[in-house]
């Protein structure tokens, strides 16, 4: 389906008919479908909320340098064109980001939050690199990040373990749009959340996969402790995309805190 919010057009899709609502971010260079298993999980007790980022899927994708409040008020438009008040959160990568923005710019919209494989603020290596791989993009398409996204994203053996999973990764980055890619990359290059992580007051669960090179475990550990009573859990032979390499127990942690959320 499609909606308008924050003067762009964006495809989302709705799965269950009854209990609060889930809000679903992905992470660059994927699409909602990285959520077919979580929200196959979720439908029977909650409505669970799914779009594809500016850029991405079968969103609009206009040219230019995205910003990270912009995204954040994409999310937040979408709920608003719906009529949801208030919703738990989960995103990975730069949907993580984007839950972080919705929790300091807008916590009154968000119940509770699990932010995934994500960072909290940038640093000069981190800024280069998404730097570097617009040029590239530009240049050569999106193409020329495909092999190098998918290998950063997996852990040790997953193409040997589950060539499948593998293929889904790459059929993922091969549909995102170069404006998409090179907006949404430039607003991660300035990602700046840091300072303001203690103004975070809604219940968190922090996790992230124990091979992540993207975002490694030791930068989720430091946000967990720098949101207050935020948890963090570890995810086992997992990379970036942990929610695709461990959809069981990924999937069992998010249904799980969310209840204990609903049941205080």
């Amino acid at each position: 389906m499609e909606i308008d919010a924050n003067g762009s057009s964006f495809n989302y899709r709705i799965d269950g008919e009854r209990g609060p609502w889930v809000l679903l971010s992905h992470g660059l260079a994927t699409d909602l479908s990285m959520w077919d298993e979580l929200a196959g999980a979720l439908k029977d007790r909650y409505r669970v909320l799914r779009y594809d980022a500016r850029g991405h899927g079968a969103s609009a994708a206009p040219a230019g340098d995205y910003s990270l409040d912009q995204l954040v008020d994409d999310a937040a438009g979408i709920l608003d064109a719906l009529g949801v008040k208030q919703a738990h959160f989960a995103g990975l990568s730069m949907g993580g980001m984007v839950g972080l923005g919705l929790l300091i710019r807008h916590p009154n919209k968000i119940k509770s939050a699990v932010i995934t494989d994500s960072r909290h603020t940038t640093t000069p290596d981190f800024t280069k690199a998404w730097l570097d791989r617009i040029v590239a993009v530009r240049k050569s398409g999106i193409e020329a990040v495909v092999a190098s996204t998918v290998s950063r994203w997996s852990s040790e053996g997953l193409s040997q373990r589950n060539p499948a999973v593998v293929a889904r990764m790459e059929a993922m980055v091969r549909r995102t749009s170069v404006n998409g890619y090179c907006g949404c990359a430039a607003a991660l290059a300035r990602l700046n959340y840091g300072p303001r992580l203690n103004e975070i007051t809604a219940p968190m669960l922090v996790m992230c996969g124990d091979e992540d090179h993207g975002a490694p475990p030791e930068n989720s550990r430091q946000m967990a402790a720098m949101i207050k009573g935020a948890r963090f859990l570890e995810i086992k032979q997992a990379g970036h995309i942990a929610n695709i390499e461990q959809p069981a127990f990924f999937n069992k942690a998010v249904g799980d805190f969310y209840d204990a959320t609903e049941s205080r």
